[in-house]
């Protein structure tokens, strides 16, 4: 086993969770890591003292200005020595063989070009936690609950590992931006994420979802895998986890807006099934009060829809020039 991988991190101003995560790490095994990169974004640096002793010889951290998930990535994708760049987030707990079933991944499949692992919820036994799936036109969604309203969404629960060489859509099928390794021949060719897309950034998420889709269209191989395993300590209450059920919805619909005015057909797809999940949303708000919401909760997922709507537009215009390019000689 080589020490090939990079591991990158973003955060801005969670001091807490990323020390979390940095302890989780020490406590995995890092055999194949050759570097553990964490990109902040914070008003205030992390302090460094205190850091777990096994993850410090490896710890590269850069305090970056600015905001945007998508533009903090790109930043650590340029500073990254590995052959093999793994991305997880600052609220997400690794288990403890995580690189080592990446590394695995790739060396037993050559021609796989990203790698993508099962990201269950955080569970530290304070509530009973409960899964769910919603099931979309294009496969199934999962999420977790607490009792009291508090959810944990951006998870993947699949037993099976699948390898795919075409479009799908990639939520319902890869997972999402928390549990995701790629070759870094993949930026070379392929290009970084749109840093308008990603939390923090105008069009607020989907920066992940874009660069799978990307990928796949272009005909690379992406593999999930079930060993790859993290979970999500991303446990919000009802309040907040409408507004990042908004910004899911703006950057999801930016993405499949640009691409469905490029000709793509599954994106096209993808805009009927969700404006049909709205207009049935709307039509049982009207004949079942059980099911109407607060006025906040339209209007705030039609501003979503909307500043979606108009950013696919623009990254549909930009095209190719919205993407940000690596350079080979950037090591």
């Amino acid at each position: 086993m080589t020490n090939s991988i990079s591991i990158i991190i973003c955060t801005r101003n969670r001091p807490e969770q990323i020390r979390e995560c940095l302890e989780h790490l020490a406590r995995s095994s890092l055999a194949a890591v050759c570097e553990i990169l964490v990109l902040d974004q914070s008003a205030q640096p992390l302090e460094l003292e205190g850091l777990p002793a096994a993850v410090r010889p490896l710890l590269r951290y850069h305090s970056r200005p600015g905001r945007g998930l998508a533009k903090a990535r790109n930043q650590a994708i340029r500073l990254a020595r590995g052959e093999i760049l793994a991305f997880t987030d600052d609220d997400c707990v690794v288990s403890s063989s995580w690189a080592d079933q990446i590394w695995r991944a790739f060396d037993a499949n050559p021609h796989v070009d990203g790698v993508y692992g099962r990201v269950l919820a955080y569970d530290d036994g304070s509530a009973p936690v409960t899964y769910h799936r919603w099931a979309t036109a294009f496969g199934e969604i999962s999420y977790a609950t607490r009792p009291g309203g508090v959810s944990c969404t951006a998870l993947f629960d699949k037993p099976n590992a699948a390898a795919f060489r075409r479009p799908v859509m990639p939520i319902e099928n890869l997972g999402a931006g928390n549990n995701m390794a790629f070759r870094r021949r993949v930026f070379e060719r392929h290009g970084l994420f749109v840093e308008d897309l990603g939390a923090g950034g105008p069009l607020r998420s989907g920066e992940d979802c874009e660069f799978h889709y990307r990928l796949l269209r272009a005909g690379c191989t992406l593999l999930y895998d079930p060993s790859v395993l993290i979970y999500h300590n991303g446990w919000l209450g009802a309040e907040r986890s409408a507004a990042l059920h908004d910004d899911y919805t703006c950057g999801i619909i930016a993405v499949f807006v640009s691409y469905a005015l490029r000709g793509d057909r599954l994106a096209r797809e993808y805009l009927r099934f969700r404006f049909g999940t709205v207009r049935q949303e709307v039509i049982d708000s009207t004949t079942t009060p059980a099911a109407r919401k607060p006025l906040s909760y339209y209007t705030n997922r039609a501003r979503a829809f909307w500043q979606g709507f108009i950013g696919g537009v623009r990254l549909a215009v930009l095209d190719r020039r919205a993407i940000p390019r690596l350079a080979q000689h950037t090591r």
